[in-house]
């Protein structure tokens, strides 16, 4: 009788497949980030809704080396814990400490560039390092919970040098892919991740199909892109030419998702230029807005979240059918050697929410209603 139930229920879901019933809706994320202390500043805050899990990064090429403090992966060649927290500027990182300390999944950033290493994406791809992804293989399977594997993330970014070549680029993330596959890993899902930033595009010269980076159907779970300008802003000084606006940029994302059949990660989210706490937007960028840093003006809090949030949330729900994970980086940028003064790197600000209430209760409410859609 069992077993005629289940060829029955099996017939029914088939039936209704056929019928055209929509499969069981995936849960949707919301991530927070994306150093150590940042995320448990969050945590003790109590300011704002529960992550489903945290952001930290790792450099790839040392995580099978003690010199390089295993690439900020926290754990030594024997997998076991070590109590040092790496710190390249923007804050403390260990891998082990985000999985260990916090609830819910990893997401991890996986950094392939070759600004240290010299035609390391050919190496990856030739199997030099992949003693490296034994380590992170290792250390997915110790921690026993869901990880999102960003590699390579923002592959059409300026900064990342070696991605340029996306040959490479795809020769190596599918080696990755496809070596922890060997090594039995079963909790990882692969992200694809592009920057969608139009500075980026306006000092490169112009646009590149994203598709030629693209690993193929089966080395990625989902998509991404980064969101730090406000969705249709373009630059306010004189430009060579306009850019595509991040809407146009993000589109290219949500396009080939749609066609390929993959749920989308906002992978890296960030008002920029705003200061949560003192109320203030200021320039990124001297080719976008102005001197970084400069033309500092004060906003209420309904400002900001008109300019930035709002037109965030905006864009998830207009295309809740891909987008299904929210990392939002809750930083106090200005604090850290990468991105304080003089803004080498462009002028961030504070994106902290547990320092503006208004802020904090608005987008709790936000989020939480984004997480119950359906």
């Amino acid at each position: 009788m069992m077993v005629i139930m289940a060829a029955m229920a099996a017939v029914m879901t088939l039936l209704s497949c056929y019928a055209g019933e929509p499969a069981p809706e995936r849960k949707r994320l919301f991530i927070i980030g994306q150093d150590l202390g940042s995320v448990r500043d969050y945590y003790a805050s109590e300011c704002c809704a529960t992550p489903d899990g945290n952001t930290m990064y790792l450099n790839f090429y040392g995580l099978a080396s003690e010199e390089w403090s295993y690439g900020g992966l926290g754990i030594d060649l024997q997998g076991e814990p070590v109590e040092l927290e790496m710190d390249w500027g923007a804050g403390q990182t260990s891998a082990w400490k985000s999985a260990t300390e916090f609830d819910g999944g990893l997401v991890i950033g996986l950094s392939i560039t070759e600004s240290d290493v010299k035609g390391g994406l050919a190496r990856i791809s030739a199997g030099e390092f992949d003693a490296n992804i034994h380590q992170l293989a290792m250390f997915t399977r110790k921690i026993e919970k869901p990880v999102y594997l960003r590699i390579g993330y923002e592959f059409d970014g300026g900064w990342n040098p070696g991605y340029e070549n996306s040959d490479n680029y795809i020769a190596a993330f599918r080696h990755i892919v496809d070596g922890l596959r060997k090594e039995g890993v079963s909790q990882v899902e692969f992200v694809w991740q592009s920057a969608a930033f139009p500075l980026d595009i306006l000092n490169d010269g112009g646009y590149t199909d994203i598709r030629q980076w693209y690993p193929g159907d089966d080395y990625v779970d989902w998509m991404g892109f980064s969101l730090f300008l406000t969705p249709d802003e373009g630059p306010a000084v004189d430009a060579r030419f306009q850019p595509p606006t991040g809407r146009e940029l993000i589109g290219k994302v949500l396009e080939l998702a749609r066609e390929r059949g993959k749920p989308v990660f906002i992978a890296e989210a960030s008002p920029q230029g705003y200061d949560l706490n003192r109320r203030t937007n200021a320039n990124i960028a001297r080719d976008w807005d102005g001197p970084q840093g400069e033309g500092v003006r004060q906003v209420s809090d309904e400002d900001i979240w008109n300019e930035w949030f709002a037109p965030v949330f905006e864009l998830m729900e207009q295309n809740r059918d891909v987008i299904y994970a929210l990392a939002y980086i809750n930083c106090h940028w200005d604090s850290q050697d990468m991105w304080n003064a003089p803004y080498e790197s462009g002028y961030w600000g504070d994106s902290r929410l547990q320092v503006n209430p208004y802020l904090a209760e608005r987008f709790n409410r936000a989020i939480e209603h984004w997480r119950r859609q359906h």
